[in-house]
């Protein structure tokens, strides 16, 4: 569970939305109608990301389109076997492609798919392609105009989003074990939240309030991650110093996106008294870096924020890379999007194709999870498969409850609307904190409105749970023939890590700006960070590319040796600014980087 991704203002009002749209098409009639409007509104959410109002409104457009283009397919060729066949394999293979437009495209392309699996495979919606597509649109423009009327511009409700987000990560990152895991992610929100601040066109004292907010949590966790170098002299105190910087941090996250008053002081004080209580005078010197810019963050939140109506904004460009280009440059044999492409469409057009033959009621499971699941890496898919399954499981359990509630009760309309907007609301603020929940989310939601509708969905929970298996088995079958491996980049990656942290290191001695070698380090860490994941999540394949295969347990231990060689280089730098500089981290540092070079050899060689 990532915490700090949950998102739960977009939850609730997506989730009241679907209520108002199903409510309003129950009471007149036209449930079905209601269902469509509301996909619209919930694929127009999933869409949604947290930037500038110009870059949101383009994805959730994009969204709403393609997604509206997968229901008009799906309805057309609903019913004409040999065409639904092919059509299959081409917006496969179209949708997969999608991802040399990027992480968005790629989203967007998976929604398309499914949408194309849902309306293709069952009497679903008003059965007419046209009027369904349409409903679509409506449905998703009208999330639109809600979500845009309710984060207004000037307030940078998104901005301050993501910066509470990135407080909010390192709160996790401090109350977690193995801190040198989470560390990197804290980077990459920060990054993100000033991206975010750069397309809101924020300028003067806006961009001055929102960057300072972002550069005192970057200071924050320079010192966090020099308090690894230095925690064995005195662990108990490094761990509640880490504890209550996070508590903070947190506190202060939260005071930039609640309507509600939060208590910043209580936790300030209870930080500031630790810093006082510092066993020697070099963890003082770390203790005094981590309190400062927390401080700072504290009295900007206090001062009176610079939005609002006193908000300084320009009109920020946006950038539109030609696409012909980009789709192009992905099209060569062995690119890693053009394999994902194909595998897509073998593996979903295969699963249509099992779907049309064996003509059972809701056989559509079977390649809309396909679609849901394929990702372009093995280490993507396995986890994918994984959580959709258990994911499903649980959706299934919760909406038998439901049911038996509502039929309890007597009251089988207003349950089966609320659970609706609860399961919505668990899509939306869990999707990308965690997706097992999310999918318990969507589970339920395609339930609940069958129930709703009229039909049993009780009647056919095997053939959900066989359906959503096989699918989980055949794409890892696809997937592991001739796999398209993360964690062979790893002994590279790790290899580049120990040059960037050497490059830092030789920086931060000749006294010079270390800034952008830092950044470097950052980058190249949580690229190792990455593989290294991927080699404990990767089984063995079929037809398996040449490359060397890295144990998972010998590289937790190479990157292990980096964050320490990291860290210790960070406490340097730190304490060479109070003028403490200290001998021994260096050899410190010499020693880690020499026994990273020499094991990354010997794996290379064996």
């Amino acid at each position: 569970m990532q915490r700090a991704h949950v998102d739960v203002i977009g939850g609730i009002r997506t989730g009241i939305v679907l209520v108002i749209l199903m409510a309003v098409g129950y009471q007149v009639g036209l449930l079905s109608e209601g269902l469509s409007l509301g996909i619209g509104a919930l694929f127009a959410s999933i869409s949604d990301t947290a930037d500038s109002p110009g870059r949101r409104l383009r994805s959730m457009a994009w969204g709403v389109l393609w997604s509206s283009v997968g229901t008009l397919m799906g309805g057309l060729v609903s019913g004409a076997d040999a065409l639904h066949v092919v059509v299959g394999f081409a917006i496969a293979f179209v949708c997969g492609y999608a991802g040399a437009l990027g992480a968005r495209g790629a989203l967007i392309g998976t929604l398309t798919l499914v949408l194309f699996a849902v309306f293709g495979g069952d009497i679903i919606g008003t059965g007419i392609a046209f009027l369904d597509a349409g409903l679509v649109i409506v449905g998703g423009a009208a999330y639109i105009l809600v979500a845009l009327a309710a984060t207004p511009l000037k307030r940078l409700i998104m901005a301050r989003i993501t910066v509470a987000r990135a407080y909010r990560a390192y709160a996790e990152a401090t109350h977690r074990t193995g801190l040198e895991m989470t560390a990197p992610t804290v980077a990459v929100e920060a990054m993100a939240a000033r991206t975010v601040s750069d397309h809101m066109g924020t300028r003067g004292a806006t961009a001055t309030w929102l960057n300072g907010l972002i550069s005192d949590l970057e200071r924050t966790r320079l010192a966090l991650l020099a308090l690894l170098a230095l925690e064995s002299e005195d662990q108990a105190y490094a761990v509640q110093l880490a504890h209550a910087s996070g508590r903070l941090a947190r506190s202060i996250g939260d005071s930039l996106v609640s309507p509600i008053a939060r208590d910043i002081d209580t936790p300030l004080a209870a930080l500031e008294s630790l810093r006082a209580q510092a066993p020697n005078e070099q963890l003082r010197i770390l203790a005094d870096a981590m309190v400062q810019p927390l401080r700072d963050a504290v009295e900007r939140a206090r001062r009176p924020w610079p939005i609002g109506r006193q908000a300084e904004l320009v009109p920020p460009p946006i950038v539109n890379p030609p696409i012909l280009p980009r789709l192009r440059e992905h099209w060569r044999a062995g690119d890693p999007v053009r394999e994902h492409a194909i595998r897509l469409c073998l593996a979903f057009g295969i699963a249509n194709l099992v779907a049309i033959v064996i003509d059972v009621p809701h056989a559509y499971w079977f390649p809309m999870t396909v679609a849901w699941v394929t990702k372009p890496d093995l280490s993507g898919t396995v986890t994918r498969v994984f959580m959709r399954v258990s994911g499903t499981l649980v959706g299934i359990l919760v909406t038998g409850l439901f049911i038996i509630l509502a039929k309890g009760a007597g009251l089988e309309v207003v349950v089966s609307i609320a659970a609706i907007g609860l399961a919505t609301y668990l899509v939306i603020g869990y999707i990308w904190a965690n997706y097992p929940v999310a999918v318990v989310g969507i589970t339920t939601f395609v339930l609940m409105f069958e129930h709703l509708d009229g039909s049993n969905p009780e009647d056919d929970v095997i053939a959900r749970i066989a359906f959503t298996v096989l699918a989980g088995v055949w794409v890892l079958l696809f997937s592991i023939t001739r796999p398209r491996r993360s964690s062979l980049t790893a002994l590279d990656a790790l290899d580049r890590t120990a040059s960037a942290i050497r490059a830092y290191a030789d920086t931060v001695r000749q006294g010079q700006d270390a800034a952008e070698a830092r950044a470097r380090v950052n980058r190249e860490r949580l690229a190792a960070l990455t593989a290294v994941s991927a080699a404990t999540t990767e089984p063995r394949g079929i037809w398996e590319r040449p490359g060397p295969h890295v144990d998972p347990e010998d590289a937790a231990v190479l990157l292990t040796d980096a964050l320490e060689a990291a860290s210790v280089v960070v406490a340097e730098e730190l304490l060479r600014e109070s003028h403490d500089d200290d001998p021994a981290l260096w050899q410190r540092v010499e020693t880690a980087l020499t026994d990273m070079d020499s094991r990354i050899a010997t794996l290379r060689a064996g």
